[in-house]
């Protein structure tokens, strides 16, 4: 071999070896490590003490009667909001109600926890008809005042209600023998969301 091909060979092999320190390789300290977590979600199960109905009888107009129920939070998350739903039946057993709805002509009235029996005068939070309650689309228990702050997770409220046949100082008779197959809805919710 030549001068010329040896100088030549010994620049491309001195040119190779730059660019392979310049940009090729090179070597760094590396460190690794995993996290794991596991998410769980509460649950939010409502129970009550009610699991018969209100059975109310030989009323006329002008009767009341209060009625204590108790609901428990049996989950593990807080119950915030407390939804009511009504709906009922009414049977006319003469068929003489020429379209009136005796749901009408009761009223429910919640009560606050301080009454203890006698009058309702002064206990009342909220008082609303039955026909009237049936087209609430979402009566809140907690708002209205009748379970304030809602129900803490494995805890339990007791709230009054007052049923009251309402006498509207007018002819009535209508009504004489109907009766009235009311269903209560209880829909529980949580709170916002939170940081944890």
């Amino acid at each position: 071999m030549g001068i010329k091909k040896t100088l030549g060979l010994g620049i491309a092999s001195a040119a190779l070896g730059l660019s392979l320190i310049g940009g090729g390789t090179f070597a760094y300290f590396s460190s690794t490590t995993t996290s794991t977590a596991t998410f769980a979600a509460g649950t939010l199960k409502l129970g009550s003490s009610f699991n018969t109905p209100v059975a109310l009888t030989n009323l006329k107009p002008g009767d009341y009667t209060v009625r204590t129920f108790t609901l428990s939070n049996d989950g593990t998350l807080d119950i915030k909001f407390l939804k009511l739903a009504t709906s009922y039946t009414v049977t006319d057993s003469l068929g003489d109600n020429a379209g009136q709805d005796l749901g009408d002509h009761f009223k429910v009235k919640l009560l606050k926890d301080t009454y203890t029996g006698g009058s309702t005068s002064g206990y009342v939070l909220s008082e609303v008809s039955l026909k009237d309650l049936k087209n609430i689309a979402s009566y809140d228990l907690v708002a209205m005042g009748a379970v304030p702050g809602g129900i803490a997770a494995a805890q339990s409220k007791t709230f009054k209600v007052a049923f009251e046949f309402v006498d509207n100082s007018q002819d009535q008779n209508i009504f004489q023998g109907d009766s009235l197959s009311l269903n209560w809805t209880f829909d529980a919710l949580q709170g916002l969301g939170e940081a944890k």
